[in-house]
């Protein structure tokens, strides 16, 4: 798998960021570092990675705190991914576009919005795409919308569940 580039908007500290992968000096690196300060959001882009691939993130999958917290008139799990979102916003996405181990282009995109994109409206559920830009249905990228089928290509793109992502691709 090849990371191409990580489109970040409102997601825990970072409000906007992309990350090009194939642009110097990412480009010209096998292997680089993440580094900065504290809540400079060098986790949020692990998660990132993590939401637009598998729809969850270990930061909340291993958490051990237990719980609910109110959205409006909804209780929302402290290990539900929607609490990723930054506070005060009414949407937040990532996008990552990568070329997996198949050899086939994608575009993985995780979403969550509140109701009418109002930072006061209620929760949405999440949404989840894979687009396989290589293949294309009535001129557009075929796109996959189904929970079970984006994990099933995943899988056949990547080689690896979200389990074996995170303890093999996340050290």
């Amino acid at each position: 798998m090849k990371l191409q580039k990580l489109t970040i908007h409102n997601i825990a500290s970072i409000e906007d960021a992309v990350i090009d992968f194939e642009a110097q000096p990412l480009a010209g690196s096998e292997v680089f570092l993440i580094t900065g300060k504290t809540g400079a959001g060098k986790s949020t882009i692990l998660d990132a990675i993590c939401l637009a691939l598998f729809a969850n993130t270990p930061r909340l999958d291993g958490t051990q705190m237990q719980g609910e917290t109110k959205d409006g008139k909804d209780d929302v799990t402290i290990k539900d991914p929607r609490q990723l979102m930054r506070r005060n916003t009414g949407e937040a996405y990532v996008a990552l576009n990568f070329t997996g181990s198949n050899g086939v282009l994608y575009e993985a995109k995780w979403s969550v919005k509140r109701a009418h994109g109002k930072e006061t409206g209620n929760l949405q559920s999440k949404t989840w795409q894979l687009k396989v830009l290589d293949k294309k249905e009535n001129g557009q990228p075929f796109t996959i919308n189904k929970d079970a089928e984006i994990r099933a290509e995943m899988k056949a793109a990547i080689g690896l569940d979200f389990n074996q992502f995170c303890r093999t691709t996340l050290l």
